[in-house]
């Protein structure tokens, strides 16, 4: 999204609840940085992956592995691959 962009706010939601709203580019110019270092090898993203999980299991256990396990970092849901998973209701 650019700074042109107009979003509308519900400004009366936002005055009866007392909300702040504040924006951040806390991304800002930090892809190069992150690319450069997967590339270089000095981060691994295989490490960053603790469970994967068949679709069928994505609303039971993957979107709750954070709730389970203060070390989930990143759950991953990934196709059936065997027939006993593509048969799972």
């Amino acid at each position: 999204m650019g700074a042109d962009e107009l979003h509308p706010l519900p400004l009366a939601v936002i005055q009866r609840r007392e909300l702040v709203i504040t924006g951040t580019f806390r991304y800002a110019n930090t892809w190069p940085t992150a690319i450069a270092l997967v590339a270089s090898g000095r981060v691994g993203l295989d490490d960053l992956v603790t469970g994967e999980f068949g679709l069928a299991a994505t609303s039971e256990q993957a979107l709750n592995a954070v709730l389970r396990s203060p070390h989930s970092v990143k759950a991953v849901v990934r196709q059936a691959r065997t027939e006993t998973e593509r048969q799972a209701p």
